[in-house]
């Protein structure tokens, strides 16, 4: 007989069902642990050493990034994600109502508003890497008592050759605890160079807000998105073998707005008999009904249940 295909999507869930303590609050607490948690969110500016050669404060750096990405829902990592489309830079620049009502010259202002933006742009591109820096630390702190490493049983059963692992995580759980390598991680992991981490939404300003400022406000955004057709295409392979995939589980994934043309994808290419098992933790029950709508809405049509 010959044994079911399945696919299993993996998120931060379940890690943290593992012990990691990769929670955002984790994250946020990272970036705020400076001289600066009391300070009002400035835009950095550059210092230069004795060389002539440009750098930031990271401390200063850090607060800055948690100023503008923090938000009222900030306990998941899907709004942090979501936020990244929503930057608001409003306090910081001179908009074209105020344009030449501090010194008269209104292109002081607009050159002042070019250079907070470009400074701006320049701390942002240090986020993914303050973020592999502190998921780096979880996980050296994680493997240094292998003693205490516990692996869950009904996962395990699923494991065999027919079994494939979308993976969103960024480190290597699965791998370490299961011995278990038939694994695509979708945004990368804390091995490569260079990681996914973004949102969906590109907020393409329509008219000028802020003179100086507008071109680069648009260029930040453009790199902090997460641009999944692209991320789809490039794992073509991966995506194709799904064709006759019956049964998928998830464990400890959100269905976030920013991850979900992957569902959609994987929906298009399953078994339209296929059954999807929703873990049956009691975050993932109490958010059931939104994720069976989630699935509904993009077109599947088999059987969804729970799994332990």
């Amino acid at each position: 007989m010959q044994t079911i295909k399945r696919l299993i999507i993996v998120g931060n869930g379940f890690d943290l069902d593992h012990d990691l303590k990769t929670e955002y609050s984790g994250f946020k607490k990272y970036l705020l642990n400076n001289k600066y948690k009391d300070v009002f969110s400035l835009i950095p500016s550059p210092n230069y050493d004795h060389l002539g050669e440009e750098y930031f404060d990271n401390d200063e750096l850090k607060c800055f990034l948690f100023r503008k990405i923090q938000g009222d829902y900030d306990d998941e990592w899907k709004n942090f994600e979501e936020r990244l489309g929503y930057l608001d830079f409003s306090e910081n620049l001179f908009s074209l109502s105020e344009l030449g009502n501090t010194d008269g010259n209104e292109w002081h202002d607009t050159e002042d508003n070019e250079d907070n933006m470009t400074n701006a742009f320049r701390a942002f591109s240090h986020l993914t890497a303050y973020f592999m820096e502190w998921i780096n630390d979880v996980v050296d702190e994680y493997n240094a008592d292998t003693s205490s490493w516990k692996t869950k049983e009904g996962f395990s059963k699923l494991l065999n050759k027919n079994t494939n692992i979308l993976n969103f995580n960024y480190t290597n759980t699965v791998e370490n605890l299961y011995k278990f390598n038939n694994v695509n991680h979708i945004h990368g992991t804390l091995n490569d160079e260079d990681i996914i981490l973004g949102h969906s939404h590109i907020n393409q300003l329509t008219t000028e807000q802020f003179l100086g400022a507008d071109d680069t406000i648009i260029a930040l955004e453009q790199s902090l998105y997460k641009d999944t057709n692209k991320i789809i295409c490039n794992n073509i392979d991966f995506f194709g073998n799904l064709h006759d995939v019956e049964e998928v589980y998830t464990y400890g994934f959100s269905f976030s707005d920013v991850d979900m043309p992957y569902v959609a994808e994987i929906i298009n290419k399953i078994s339209s008999n296929a059954t999807w098992f929703l873990h049956s933790s009691s975050y993932e029950i109490e958010h059931k009904e939104h994720y069976v709508q989630k699935l509904k809405n993009n077109d599947f049509i088999g059987t969804i249940t729970e799994w332990l």
